[in-house]
């Protein structure tokens, strides 16, 4: 039974070291074989300071100081490492230490690393905001490489406006705000006029008045009949609480005016008592006594009819301020309804004058054009140049085809297309 378990160990290390060997050639695979422009590094373990970068020339050739030149155009990061690190064997390399003593040091070769330090640039031409040299990095894109150069400068649109996608979709996102903000305030402007006309059967905002959708603008103004609701509702409850107030205090002025009358009826029939009695006293025919017992009479009546008189003047003072009240809180919904007004117009005036920008970046004529010419995308053709084999290509390619170090491309705008505005 042992004879089969190490053969199928034999068996699982073997495909485990061939598995790696694939990794490994596959990884080496995926990097580019050197090229004139690329740059290298190159490190020794332990030297740190004997470490430089070193560019690959036109001829294809790179100087590697000390260590020699060596071709390099067509070789894998890998192979070049190999051939310097071959050459490098038994080199005789000179360092000082700190005190300023040499020593020697006799190189083996595998202590000596090369690693790709830069891939030569690629170039962007045709229509684009900047056209020249752009870094590679792996597995850049077309699109990717179009944006670095600032976006597509497309000659269709009205004063050379620059675009690439990404600016293009903020527009858009822009464009959709600003015509949701418009449609808000002009729904918000148009409740405010219904309430101050107090007419809620105003004829709400029609769609074709604005640039969002039917249900979005449904949506909108049901909100503002919601708002519009409780604001009645609010305000009925103010006018129902000064109406009850003011029908309270005119009712207690009626009672305190009768109450005043009976009391100067009473306070003139005490008045003519006195007299008849001072008449009577004066005459010997009544006692002092009786005298100072009517006026007493008279001037309770008195005071009672002052207390009443005062009662009035306060109620007659709380009607006033009643009404006042009621005018001023008229006139403070009056008021602010007007600015509420003021303010959606303002903004529908200023969501307009968005509209209107925005419409010609992204359709790029006069204000004519609204958003039935809307931009969605940039339509542009693709051609790299490439050399392979030291033979120059001419590839067609599309906006998602990856690049390689040293690529030519030239970015030619056909066409602007046209889609529905983002404002569903």
């Amino acid at each position: 039974m042992l004879e089969p378990i190490r053969y199928l160990s034999k068996l699982f290390t073997a495909y485990a070291l061939g598995l790696s060997c694939l990794m490994l050639a596959t990884a080496a695979m995926a990097d580019f074989d050197l090229e004139p422009g690329d740059q290298v590094s190159v490190s020794l373990t332990g030297l740190d300071d004997l470490s430089f970068n070193a560019t690959i020339d036109a001829h294809g050739d790179v100087n590697l100081k000390w260590l020699g030149q060596f071709r390099a155009q067509g070789l894998s990061l890998e192979r070049l490492e190999l051939l310097v690190q071959q050459d490098a064997a038994g080199k005789i390399v000179k360092q000082y230490d700190l005190n300023g003593d040499i020593y020697i040091i006799q190189l083996a070769g595998d202590e000596i690393e090369i690693a790709r330090n830069g891939y030569r640039p690629i170039i962007i031409g045709g229509d684009v905001a900047r056209t020249g040299e752009i870094d590679y990095r792996p597995a850049i894109t077309v699109r990717e490489a179009v944006a670095l150069a600032g976006g597509v400068r497309s000659m269709l649109l009205a004063d050379d406006v620059t675009i690439d996608p990404i600016q293009l979709l903020r527009w858009q996102t822009a464009y959709g705000q600003a015509a949701l903000q418009h449609a808000q305030a002009l729904v918000q402007s148009w409740r405010s006029s219904s309430e101050l006309a107090q007419d809620m059967d105003l004829e709400p905002p029609a769609p074709e008045s604005v640039t969002v959708s039917p249900s979005v603008l449904a949506e909108l103004i049901a909100e503002q009949i919601r708002i519009r609701s409780i604001n009645q509702e609010n305000e009925a409850g103010e006018r129902e609480f000064f109406e009850d107030a003011r029908q309270q205090a005119a009712e207690r002025v009626r009672i305190l005016e009768e109450q005043i009358t009976e009391l100067a009826k009473a306070l003139d029939a005490d008045e003519e008592e006195e007299a008849r009695v001072v008449s009577l006293v004066d005459k010997g025919l009544a006692p002092g006594s009786r005298l100072a017992d009517t006026r007493r009479t008279t001037v309770l009546s008195a005071t009672r009819l002052l207390e009443v008189e005062e009662d009035l003047a306060g109620t007659s003072l709380i009607l006033t301020r009643l009404i006042r009240d009621e005018e001023q809180f008229e006139q403070e919904r009056t008021l602010r309804l007007l600015q509420e007004r003021r303010v959606a117009s303002l903004s529908v005036r200023d969501a307009k004058h968005q509209l209107d920008t925005i419409s010609k970046y992204l359709a790029g004529a006069s204000n004519e054009i609204g958003t039935e010419s809307l931009i969605t995308d940039i339509d542009y053709t693709v051609t790299i140049f490439r050399t392979e084999n030291s033979q120059l290509q001419q590839l067609v390619a599309d906006k998602l085809t990856q690049l390689r170090p040293g690529d030519s491309l030239e970015i030619s705008v056909q066409e602007i297309t046209e889609d529905a505005p983002l404002t569903e």
